[in-house]
């Protein structure tokens, strides 16, 4: 009886089909998290509830392995001109073998069975790895670029294996797109729930009075507690079931064991058009300045302020600022797809969020943080940012297995590998490396030199001059950029719907080839 008046209550906020799921969960658990009656190209929600978890656990671990650069320059004060030496040399690796250690993936043809492999070593190593990198033990400021060149080199191989394994797990758990999406949806809604435990961090540092720990303690201390969280969410996704096969047709499989060569992984992704457009756009916002950490800004420029008799600096503020941004989108989280449909799509969705992030910028820019009423601005445009970032995320997952497919349908060849190492190539170039050294350049100029609030000193003025700018309106050029970049880009709903369905005939035709082919077998002949 209960159950069906929270069914008829529930029933005026969620869809039909949302409302069915939430019934047969509560009737019969068990059931319902195995998948019982749902048809076999959909993702059981235990498997939903791994990807969802995978995303918690991970969320705890970087909230505090995230604040890797903010140690690097405030604690251990290592100029940041030295830090865009190990930006540069790390760069150059990538440029080096990232695409075609894609490339070379897809020309190997791996298996699942691999990739899952691969997945499994790469959880340990890599996040192993981001421990090292944050070691103090005494090192000097060249000592500790040293290391992290080290880890920063071996992590990118393991990287652009493992990300490229996740490419095709993803494409691989189901045929239907609207499948492979909830599993961002429910990544998010995990990423969410980690929040509490990821902000940890800001709240010791904004109220260091009251528990006395030291940013290192903070940083280093955590990131090694929530160690094994971290590789247990690398690994929990790899027990998912694969429910497509990408076999090629009995031709293809006769011409050079199916083997294109490095060259030929290249040439196919001229198909896809979102890829080409993100490259493209990603080129040109490569240089642009990466501050860092946002505690970088918030520590030195936001005013302090007394709560209960206690002094909140500015990481209390920054935390504050986080947590009610944060708030609408946790409570979007289970209705993205369907927000993501009204707009008329992912792309209509990423465009969106281009331009919400640049008027939001633009906004933040004009008008200051130094007061309260303006820092409820700061607070209301971040809100808005932090709810279109997340159907935006779910929106690119979306558009990359779409067009995954649509290459497939163009090509008869998958291209999760050269496409996701690309992808990774640009990601971590701007966010890692080229962004960060011109960004190091630019605190070089300030003659920032970190570690003042624990000197009782101020950053110079350049610093405070020039550090909120930095902060706005690159983001507000970039997305301008990435904008112009997505309306480049031609595609619907209704491409999707096509593509998807010609696929299915294409590969139940190749099905059918080899179970006739099999049949015409002599090892199948009756014996006389």
């Amino acid at each position: 009886m209960y159950i069906n008046k929270f069914l008829k209550l529930l029933g005026r906020f969620v869809p039909t089909q949302t409302l069915e799921n939430i019934e047969e969960g509560l009737r019969n658990p068990i059931r319902w998290l195995r998948g019982g009656g749902i048809p076999p190209e959909h993702i059981t929600p235990w498997e939903l509830l791994l990807f969802s978890l995978s995303s918690v656990l991970g969320g705890m671990s970087d909230g505090y392995t995230g604040k890797r650069d903010f140690l690097y320059k405030e604690v251990y004060r290592i100029p940041p001109n030295y830090l865009s030496v190990a930006g540069i040399i790390t760069s150059l690796w990538d440029a080096a073998n990232d695409p075609f250690l894609g490339a070379w993936i897809d020309k190997k043809r791996f298996g699942m069975p691999q990739f899952r492999t691969i997945m499994r070593i790469s959880a340990f190593t890599g996040h192993t790895l981001n421990i090292i990198k944050m070691i103090d033990g005494g090192l000097s400021a060249w000592q500790h670029v040293a290391l992290l060149l080290f880890c920063n080199m071996a992590q990118d191989i393991i990287g652009t294996l493992d990300s490229v394994a996740w490419q095709k797990l993803g494409a691989s758990v189901s045929p239907l797109t609207q499948q492979r999406t909830r599993i961002s949806v429910w990544r998010n809604m995990g990423g969410q729930a980690a929040g509490p435990i990821a902000s940890l961090p800001m709240f010791f540092m904004g109220f260091k009075d009251v528990f006395g720990f030291s940013d290192y303690q903070i940083i280093f201390v955590g990131s090694c507690l929530l160690l094994p969280f971290a590789v247990t969410a690398s690994i929990l996704p790899t027990f998912v079931r694969q429910r497509v096969d990408f076999s090629q047709t009995i031709e293809e499989s006769q011409e050079d064991d199916v083997k294109p060569s490095i060259i030929d992984s290249f040439r196919i992704i001229k198909h896809n058009r979102y890829f080409i457009a993100n490259s493209i756009a990603g080129l040109i916002t490569v240089f642009s300045p990466d501050i860092g950490d946002e505690l970088m800004v918030y520590r030195y420029l936001m005013p302090k302020f007394n709560v209960f008799g206690r002094e909140m600096s500015g990481e209390g503020v920054l935390l504050i600022k986080q947590a009610i941004s944060g708030i609408p989108a946790t409570f979007m989280q289970a209705f993205n797809r369907q927000i993501i449909n009204k707009m008329g799509g992912p792309l209509r969705a990423q465009k969106l969020n281009s331009i919400i992030i640049a008027v939001s910028k633009l906004i933040q820019y004009f008008v200051g943080y130094n007061s309260i009423p303006k820092l409820a601005v700061t607070i209301l445009t971040e809100t808005l940012i932090n709810a279109s970032r997340n159907w935006d995320g779910i929106a690119g997952t979306m558009l990359n297995y779409e067009f995954y497919d649509y290459v497939e349908l163009k090509t008869g060849r998958r291209s999760e590998g050269v496409t996701a190492a690309i992808n990774g190539l640009f990601s971590k170039i701007i966010t890692n490396n080229i962004g960060l050294v011109t960004g190091n350049a630019f605190l070089q100029w300030t003659g920032y030199k970190g570690g003042y609030l624990a000197d009782g000193t101020t950053p110079p003025e350049r610093y405070m001059k020039y550090m909120w700018p930095m902060y706005t309106l690159i983001p507000m050029l970039d997305n301008t950029i990435w904008t112009i970049a997505r309306c480049a880009v031609k595609w619907t709903p209704e491409d999707r719907d096509n593509t998807e369905r010609e696929l299915a005939e294409r590969r139940a035709a190749i099905l059918t080839e080899k179970e006739e082919q099999n049949k015409k077998s002599p090892l199948n002949r009756p014996s006389e």
